[in-house]
């Protein structure tokens, strides 16, 4: 019941390739600034691939390479908000009724933000002593404040999507009830009639 709130924004992001990022760095390995969108994509896939389980922190922090990566991807994690999307109903069916699973993309706890922050720390101390974002090289700040609307946004439209699913699955709640009181009317009806 809830594919569409996990898929949201898949379409755009299938595209992304990393052979094509890899390929698109100048001749000192900086990010090109027309390619600053594809690294924030990058962030923003390897994040909710932490989220959905499907890799460690410890190898979405392995997945990015350079000095200035890491960084931005530092206080890109910083920034997120934390679990965004409150569960608010049984992901589990119950009775005759089905349950809506919470999304899991964007649950990032402020546990798991803290252990990202101590492994980076542990690996590079260095690079994230006294960082500010405005230390981050432009291509970097472009990419951390696009990642980070995108991100935001995302986070919008699956929530929005996933109060849809609850409200319907209420309403089917509500629906199955009334038809059950009034058939124990009805039944009550006939049994005093009889």
């Amino acid at each position: 019941m809830n594919a569409p709130a996990e898929k949201i924004g898949e379409e755009i992001f299938e595209n992304v390739n990393s052979d094509v990022y890899e390929d698109n760095r100048d001749k000192d390995g900086d990010i090109d600034p027309r390619e600053s969108s594809e690294f924030a994509l990058k962030m923003i896939n390897a994040v909710k691939s932490m989220n959905n389980g499907e890799i460690t922190h410890h190898e979405m922090v392995n997945s990015f390479s350079l000095a200035d990566e890491l960084k931005c991807l530092y206080l890109f994690v910083k920034a997120l908000p934390y679990n965004p999307i409150a569960k608010i109903y049984p992901e589990s069916p119950f009775l005759f009724f089905k349950g809506v699973p919470t999304p899991q993309s964007f649950d990032l706890s402020e546990d798991i933000a803290r252990d990202i922050e101590t492994f980076m720390k542990g690996q590079n101390s260095e690079y994230y002593s006294d960082l500010r974002l405005h230390d981050l090289e432009q291509p970097y700040l472009d990419a951390y404040e696009s990642g980070i609307r995108i991100y935001n946004d995302m986070v919008e439209k699956t929530r929005d999507s996933y109060h849809a699913n609850v409200k319907l699955a209420k309403s089917q709640v509500m629906e199955l009830s009334a038809v059950f009181v009034c058939l124990v009317i009805i039944l009550l009806t006939i049994l005093g009639l009889s």
